[in-house]
């Protein structure tokens, strides 16, 4: 199966090692008897963590910290805003073809969703069930442009599919297998038109090239020719959208 992934998430092998945590001037301190001497700064959920081997000096690691302070607080804010994008509903908003839509709840005797100019309203029964209802929505919504829209590309730069469906990822956006069933994630309709597009575009060119060759980005770029920026808003975006849930 050739796919078009994305994912910032690499595995590691679980090893057993003696590790202690300080907390130095509101920094996670993870110090740790690996033999590696290297130390490493990482950015998790808008927070800098930092991991050193067990003798590394308090000092040593605040002249360090004040050096990298540029990078860090660029990270920082950084993932404080991809964090914001993954956890949309709770920050009152969801994207929809890449237009961001504002969450306005109200109570009623039945359940729906209603779209009016940029709002999103959610009339519910129960509060604790609305976020259930508008990612019910946005599937729903998903599976019919998806579907509709496939077909149209595929007729319009003329490479047949199988068959389509339509699931769930969090490391990748589609897939087309030698047999030509394509595969899409949902969340695709999050992304902007253009973006959906070259992702479509993409697992149907698999169906005539199953590789990343020349050739097939050659194709890619016959039949978008802005491919390259639509690749790169992917890259520069994706990961905030495929973690939705």
């Amino acid at each position: 199966m050739f796919s078009l992934n994305y994912t910032n998430i690499f595995s590691q092998k679980l090893k057993a090692v003696k590790k202690k945590i300080q907390i130095i001037q509101g920094i996670k301190i993870i110090r740790t008897s690996r033999r590696s001497k290297s130390i490493s700064l990482k950015i998790r959920n808008g927070e800098l963590e930092v991991s050193c081997p067990y003798n590394t000096s308090e000092i040593f690691l605040k002249n360090l910290i004040e050096r990298k302070k540029e990078w860090i607080n660029k990270n920082i804010d950084r993932s404080r805003k991809n964090h914001k994008k993954i956890d949309q509903i709770s920050n009152g908003f969801i994207t929809f073809k890449g237009l961001v839509l504002k969450l306005v709840y109200e109570k009623s005797n039945f359940e729906g969703i209603a779209v009016e100019d940029n709002e999103l309203k959610i009339f519910y029964l129960d509060e604790s069930k609305s976020k259930k209802l508008i990612i019910e929505w946005l599937k729903l919504h998903a599976n019919n442009f998806l579907r509709a829209r496939l077909s149209f590309l595929s007729k319009r730069i003329s490479i047949k599919f199988n068959s389509l469906i339509i699931k769930s990822y969090t490391a990748r956006w589609g897939s087309c297998n030698i047999k030509g069933d394509i595969f899409l994630n949902w969340k695709l309709i999050m992304l902007p038109e253009s973006v959906i597009d070259y992702v479509l575009i993409h697992e149907l060119a698999h169906v005539n090239v199953p590789n990343h060759s020349r050739e097939f980005w050659e194709l890619v770029k016959k039949k978008d020719p802005n491919y390259c920026k639509n690749k790169r808003w992917l890259k520069d975006n994706g990961s905030s959208f495929i973690l939705f849930s």
